[in-house]
Protein backbone atom coordinates (compact mmCIF):
# COMPACT_ATOMS: atom_id res chain seq x y z
CA UNK A 1 0.00 0.00 0.00
CA UNK A 2 1.01 3.74 -0.22
CA UNK A 3 0.78 5.81 1.87
CA UNK A 4 -0.12 9.82 1.17
CA UNK A 5 2.86 11.47 2.38
CA UNK A 6 1.74 14.97 3.30
CA UNK A 7 4.69 17.25 1.37
CA UNK A 8 4.97 20.98 3.57
CA UNK A 9 4.80 23.74 0.99
CA UNK A 10 5.75 27.38 1.64
CA UNK A 11 1.87 29.16 1.82
CA UNK A 12 2.76 32.69 0.31
CA UNK A 13 1.02 35.34 2.92
CA UNK A 14 -1.63 38.08 0.85
CA UNK A 15 -0.02 41.16 0.83
CA UNK A 16 -1.50 43.27 3.48
CA UNK A 17 -3.54 46.64 2.29
CA UNK A 18 -0.71 48.86 4.30
CA UNK A 19 2.08 47.21 1.81
CA UNK A 20 0.23 48.32 -1.39
CA UNK A 21 -0.67 51.82 0.20
CA UNK A 22 2.99 52.23 1.02
CA UNK A 23 5.30 51.15 -1.14
CA UNK A 24 3.20 52.63 -4.05
CA UNK A 25 2.85 55.93 -2.71
CA UNK A 26 6.67 55.46 -1.62
CA UNK A 27 7.11 54.77 -5.55
CA UNK A 28 5.42 57.50 -7.11
CA UNK A 29 5.68 60.37 -4.27
CA UNK A 30 9.43 59.82 -3.05
CA UNK A 31 10.90 58.03 -6.05
CA UNK A 32 9.60 58.86 -9.27
CA UNK A 33 8.38 62.49 -9.15
CA UNK A 34 11.25 63.83 -6.97
CA UNK A 35 13.79 61.84 -9.52
CA UNK A 36 11.95 63.31 -12.44
CA UNK A 37 11.67 66.86 -10.99
CA UNK A 38 15.76 66.83 -9.98
CA UNK A 39 16.51 65.80 -13.88
CA UNK A 40 14.58 68.57 -14.83
CA UNK A 41 15.73 70.74 -12.44
CA UNK A 42 19.56 69.79 -13.84
CA UNK A 43 18.89 69.58 -17.18
CA UNK A 44 16.93 72.99 -17.27
CA UNK A 45 19.73 75.14 -15.38
CA UNK A 46 16.87 75.94 -12.60
CA UNK A 47 18.85 74.40 -10.15
CA UNK A 48 21.52 77.24 -8.91
CA UNK A 49 22.54 77.39 -5.65
CA UNK A 50 20.78 74.00 -4.87
CA UNK A 51 22.49 71.87 -7.57
CA UNK A 52 24.44 69.83 -4.53
CA UNK A 53 21.02 69.04 -2.87
CA UNK A 54 19.77 67.87 -5.83
CA UNK A 55 22.58 65.67 -6.62
CA UNK A 56 22.33 64.54 -3.37
CA UNK A 57 18.72 63.66 -3.01
CA UNK A 58 18.47 61.55 -6.54
CA UNK A 59 20.39 58.59 -4.96
CA UNK A 60 17.90 58.19 -2.42
CA UNK A 61 14.99 58.69 -5.01
CA UNK A 62 16.31 56.10 -6.92
CA UNK A 63 17.02 53.77 -3.90
CA UNK A 64 13.36 54.32 -3.08
CA UNK A 65 11.70 53.33 -6.30
CA UNK A 66 14.14 50.16 -6.28
CA UNK A 67 13.38 48.86 -2.60
CA UNK A 68 9.57 49.84 -3.01
CA UNK A 69 9.65 47.34 -5.65
CA UNK A 70 11.67 44.87 -3.85
CA UNK A 71 9.17 45.79 -0.71
CA UNK A 72 6.11 45.22 -2.62
CA UNK A 73 7.07 42.23 -4.15
CA UNK A 74 8.23 40.94 -0.81
CA UNK A 75 11.57 41.44 0.05
CA UNK A 76 12.83 41.80 3.63
CA UNK A 77 15.76 43.10 2.03
CA UNK A 78 13.47 45.43 0.40
CA UNK A 79 11.77 46.37 3.05
CA UNK A 80 14.62 46.95 5.39
CA UNK A 81 16.31 49.31 2.77
CA UNK A 82 12.77 51.05 2.11
CA UNK A 83 12.51 52.22 5.82
CA UNK A 84 16.16 53.12 6.05
CA UNK A 85 15.46 55.76 2.31
CA UNK A 86 12.43 56.59 3.80
CA UNK A 87 13.37 57.35 7.00
CA UNK A 88 16.53 59.45 5.69
CA UNK A 89 14.28 61.42 3.06
CA UNK A 90 11.68 62.38 5.78
CA UNK A 91 14.41 63.72 8.21
CA UNK A 92 16.36 65.40 5.53
CA UNK A 93 12.98 67.16 4.78
CA UNK A 94 12.61 68.01 8.86
CA UNK A 95 16.18 69.58 9.04
CA UNK A 96 16.19 71.34 5.98
CA UNK A 97 12.86 73.44 7.13
CA UNK A 98 13.48 73.37 10.72
CA UNK A 99 16.86 75.60 9.56
CA UNK A 100 14.86 77.63 7.15
CA UNK A 101 12.69 78.34 10.20
CA UNK A 102 15.54 78.76 12.52
CA UNK A 103 17.27 81.03 10.56
CA UNK A 104 14.85 83.36 9.90
CA UNK A 105 15.11 83.19 5.75
CA UNK A 106 11.35 83.00 5.18
CA UNK A 107 8.57 85.33 5.37
CA UNK A 108 6.14 85.21 8.33
CA UNK A 109 3.83 83.92 6.20
CA UNK A 110 5.25 81.20 4.93
CA UNK A 111 6.08 79.60 8.05
CA UNK A 112 2.92 77.86 9.02
CA UNK A 113 3.32 75.98 5.52
CA UNK A 114 7.16 75.01 6.51
CA UNK A 115 6.19 74.01 10.22
CA UNK A 116 3.19 71.58 8.36
CA UNK A 117 6.53 70.34 6.38
CA UNK A 118 8.59 69.83 10.10
CA UNK A 119 5.52 67.63 11.08
CA UNK A 120 5.08 65.71 8.02
CA UNK A 121 8.69 64.59 8.16
CA UNK A 122 8.27 63.76 11.75
CA UNK A 123 4.84 61.58 11.14
CA UNK A 124 5.41 59.79 7.66
CA UNK A 125 9.01 58.33 9.03
CA UNK A 126 6.69 57.28 11.65
CA UNK A 127 4.13 56.08 10.22
CA UNK A 128 6.88 54.00 7.64
CA UNK A 129 8.57 52.59 10.57
CA UNK A 130 5.53 51.51 12.83
CA UNK A 131 3.90 50.06 9.73
CA UNK A 132 6.71 47.54 8.60
CA UNK A 133 8.07 46.68 11.85
CA UNK A 134 4.76 45.07 13.15
CA UNK A 135 4.52 41.52 13.42
CA UNK A 136 1.65 41.35 10.66
CA UNK A 137 3.82 43.25 8.07
CA UNK A 138 6.87 41.01 9.07
CA UNK A 139 5.20 37.74 8.81
CA UNK A 140 4.62 38.15 4.71
CA UNK A 141 8.21 38.86 4.72
CA UNK A 142 9.03 36.16 6.41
Amino acid sequence: MSENLAVPQAVQKSRPTGVWILTIYALIFVGIIPSLLSVFMLVSGNAAGSGFSILMSLPISLGVIISAIGAWKGSERGRKFLLVLITLHYVFIFINNFLFILLGQVPDDEKIRLWGRVLRGLIYSAVYIWYFNKWTTKAFYN
